[in-house]
């Protein structure tokens, strides 16, 4: 939700990198396969099939992996049909269309008040922005399953003795192969310990033979200590640690998000020192995730490590092509980043409509006029010279090559800076604007009077 109100471009490049894919998929496999659908490749891309050897999951199964093992019998292909993908749905074809029912008739009234000479609020013209959007991303998803909590096992075949296979076992020897160098570690420790003490007693002994001024045992003290004194002389309590406390008499208690964040704070202020800890947990950290999130949702086509889930913004890594004829010669990532800039270009160009609407004050209207340029402009050029950043960061092999990639990187972080900055104004300016609304934007329209002799 935050990347859509800040930098919704991203999202649609998102789902439509997940849309070209599914194209792709389905009419890849469709050939041998004809239940396969578009539900079916957009599961397939969810991480909705899990490889299981025996009982136990091994990972999730990407494209390749499935067409992979498929053809070399090691699994059989999925059955489950599009009927029971749209089962494990939260959302049906019906609150999908009351959705888009509400959003057309809003759609419909903001022309009708537009064409009929009515005020047009600012926030009404954001909010239509975003019923675009919506409409974008509803089509790109039509046939995508909704919130599906539970994977479908795909089970490796008896006497098969795939890749997968051969790495679990690998990986279960090793950590057998740990254990046993563990145990053995901890007993010639534990024999090295026994020999140590044995050392040092006889040390003792034979010191306090050969020490004539030999020290008392505390019990000498405990009996010339007076009443009273036992609770001045009081061990210290356990010093507090960056641990989270959790009481030994309900096991298993699982920490709140608060407390996380607590440990988070203290175990990182105890590393980087106060000022610093603080300063990467509030600024750094969430810079770090917002822009690692971006560069996701731009080129996430593996499962990185990630076994048993996808990532969030994950998608294949295909040629992105629908029709043979018209996208096969698009390379790759062309056909998502047009549709994320066309759709961008729309978003910008909405925002324009309110040039010269009433505004409370004549600074305001300047302001929001420099922000739907700078939302209209960024994403042209952003999108025409991503690729040759891409193809910077892949090839920096010499110091000019390191230059240039830094010299771009800055002016596509300024860019982006300043353009999250517009959009909050975008997003701020319409509720402050609320404040002086004119006497036009409180008329209803009277939908009877188009009916004809009423």
């Amino acid at each position: 939700m935050g990347y859509l109100l800040l930098i919704p471009e991203f999202i649609i490049l998102w789902a439509a990198r997940q849309y070209f894919d599914a194209c792709y998929l389905t009419e890849k496999y469709e050939k041998n396969h004809p239940d396969w659908t578009r539900a079916h490749s957009f599961f397939l891309i969810m991480g909705g099939f899990t490889l299981h050897k025996g009982k136990k999951p091994v990972q999730v199964l990407e494209a390749k992996d499935l067409e992979e093992l498929s053809e070399a019998g090691k699994i059989q292909w999925p059955t489950i049909t599009k009927e029971e993908i749209a089962d494990r749905s939260k959302g049906d074809y019906l609150s999908k269309t009351i959705v888009l029912f509400q959003t057309t008739w809003f759609v419909v009234q903001c022309i009708a008040r537009g064409a009929y000479g009515l005020t047009v609020t600012e926030l009404e013209v954001v909010t239509l922005a975003f019923a675009s959007l919506t409409g974008v991303i509803y089509f790109l998803w039509l046939d995508k399953p909704l919130d599906v909590h539970c994977s479908i096992p795909i089970h490796l075949l008896d006497g098969s003795l795939g890749k997968i296979e051969e790495v679990v076992d690998s990986e279960e020897e090793e950590d057998s192969e740990e254990e046993e160098d563990s145990e053995e570690k901890e007993d010639s420790e534990e024999e090295v310990s026994e020999e140590e003490e044995v050392s040092e007693e006889e040390e003792v002994s034979e010191e306090e033979e050969t020490d004539p001024q030999i020290i008392p045992s505390p019990n000498i003290y405990e009996e010339l200590r007076p009443e009273g004194v036992e609770n001045m002389i009081a061990s210290p309590g356990p010093l507090p640690t960056t641990s989270i406390q959790v009481d030994a008499s309900t096991p298993n208690l699982v920490p709140t998000r608060l407390q996380q964040f607590r440990a988070f704070i203290r175990n990182t202020c105890k590393k980087k020192g106060t000022l610093s800890g603080l300063r990467y947990v509030f600024i750094s950290f969430p810079l770090k995730r917002f822009w690692g999130g971006l560069q996701d949702m731009w080129g996430c086509h593996n499962l990185g490590d990630k076994i048993l889930r996808v990532p969030t913004f994950y998608s294949p890594d295909s040629p992105h092509c629908v029709h043979p004829d018209v996208l096969r010669l698009l390379p790759c990532k062309s056909a998502p980043v047009g549709v994320a800039t066309c759709v961008a270009i729309v978003f910008g160009v909405i925002h324009c409509i309110p040039w010269s609407f009433h505004f409370a004050t004549l600074e305001e209207r300047w302001v929001w006029r420099i922000s739907a340029i700078f939302v209209l402009g960024v994403p042209l050029p952003w999108a025409l010279h991503l690729p040759y950043l891409h193809t910077l960061s892949e090839n920096n092999n010499s110091i000019w090559m390191d230059l240039c990639f830094c010299f771009m990187a800055l002016i596509f972080f300024t860019m982006d800076f300043l353009y999250i900055i517009a959009r909050m104004i975008l997003l701020v300016l319409p509720f402050v604007a609320l404040r002086a609304l004119p006497p036009g934007a409180y008329v209803q329209l009277n939908w009877i009077s188009f009916l004809p002799h009423i």
